[in-house]
């Protein structure tokens, strides 16, 4: 299969690329905590089922937040033990099979601990381990941190309120239920080495608040990844175990990574092609077979990594002061960036979008267009379809109508 073939738009995975990503996590672990940790892959930042078995062939967990997701990992053959069941809406007889089955559990909701009051009392002969996720104020700790959102984090069990406390006392009276970890995944915009630091410090100090004796830490996800211009693995757990080690032993407890993002990005490509130039009133739009919707459908990002493929030699090309590349869609909104002083493009030229793993497959919308293609290229150099696009038949599938159904 020769990919200067492959219709575009599509989505190309480098196997290359993710060894690249995996091994510097796995390194950038071993090197500054030794052998006892353990990585769960964010399933929700890309569910692809090749890119699931890749993560589940590197030793990988699932990491997962709803009953789809589990089901999905299920399918592939990772087991219950092989989960980390996190998110603030938990399938409860799922929640109860992972704990049954000693996978991790991370409550992040008021109606978990009555849950496992009940399963507590229905195994008295069985140690339930569990983490509880926490919620503090990173403004306070790190002043200069850009965040998600200005009242701070919505997720887990407030420290500075209580509810942290509460929680812990009332686990503290099942005889056979242990408070286990910690989650201390937070989201930022900025994505600091310093703030994972000063995460890594609040699980020292509620460890020895609470003289909690740890099986695991779990740091959760949000890393930059497949950036030259940020930080990467190689600077996340130097500064983190650092932290981690005044108080923990690396052969006693277990560091948790759940990343998503920074192990895809690099990765993945978005392909498309220019289809058509408009001039209008001294404007020239290149309208792409590609959107916005494939590569940010939240409409957040101003910015998009690429790079041009040029069908022939564009050196004799005329220079154009500003061409902006836009999408399929009939929304106006759908431009995504501006080339200035460059040679024209043409049809056939092709927009081809980096970083594109995150966040863009599992959130394309069936708008207009449906899912494109994704292929990966393996390491020897030969093409394998991940995902053929979508159609009518694929978007059929479960839908009815009263005059369809009634001649069948």
């Amino acid at each position: 299969m020769n990919s200067d073939a492959l219709q575009t738009p599509y989505f190309y995975i480098s196997e290359t690329g993710l060894d690249t990503d995996a091994s510097m996590l796995k390194e950038a672990l071993f090197e500054n905590w030794g052998s006892n940790h353990l990585v769960g892959y964010s399933v929700k930042t890309n569910s692809l089922p090749w890119l699931l078995q890749y993560m589940k062939a590197q030793g990988f967990y699932a990491e997962i937040v709803s009953d789809t997701e589990y089901r999905l990992v299920k399918e592939l053959g990772f087991t219950d033990s092989q989960m980390i069941y996190n998110g603030p809406i938990k399938d409860r007889a799922i929640f109860e099979t992972i704990l049954l089955e000693n996978g991790y559990i991370n409550l992040d909701s008021t109606e978990e601990p009555e849950w496992l009051e009940e399963l507590s009392a229905a195994y008295p002969q069985q140690i339930f381990s569990v983490g509880l996720r926490v919620n503090c104020d990173i403004a306070a700790l790190c002043p200069n941190e850009v965040l998600v959102e200005e009242e701070g984090g919505r997720f887990g069990y407030c420290y500075e309120n209580g509810k942290l406390k509460e929680v812990m006392h009332r686990l503290s009276a099942l005889p056979n239920v242990k408070v286990a970890g910690l989650h201390l995944h937070s989201s930022t915009q900025s994505r600091t080495v310093e703030v994972y630091a000063a995460l890594a410090s609040m699980a020292v100090r509620i460890a020895e608040e609470y003289s909690l004796d740890l099986s695991y830490v779990d740091m959760g996800g949000g890393y930059f990844g497949g950036r030259e211009d940020k930080p990467d693995y190689r600077d996340y757990f130097p500064a983190i175990c650092s932290k981690l080690r005044e108080k923990f032993d690396p052969s006693h407890t277990t560091l948790i990574a759940e990343p998503g993002v920074s192990l895809i990005s690099r990765a993945t490509t978005f392909v498309t092609s220019v289809k058509d130039i408009k001039e209008i009133r001294g404007h020239s739009f290149l309208v792409t077979d590609g959107s916005r919707t494939n590569l940010n459908p939240l409409v957040t990002r101003h910015v998009y990594p690429h790079h041009l493929f040029y069908c022939d030699d564009p050196a004799g090309r005329p220079l154009v002061k500003s061409q902006w590349v836009t999408g399929f869609t009939c929304m106006e909104y759908d431009r995504l960036f501006e080339i200035t002083d460059s040679p024209a493009l043409r049809p056939g030229d092709k927009v081809i979008y980096d970083t594109a793993g995150g966040y863009t497959m599992c959130l394309n919308p069936l708008f207009i267009h449906y899912f494109p293609a994704v292929y990966v290229e393996h390491r020897d150099g030969s093409l394998f379809k991940a995902r053929d696009p979508w159609d009518i038949k694929e978007f059929m599938q479960k839908n009815y109508t009263e005059e369809r159904n009634s001649h069948e």
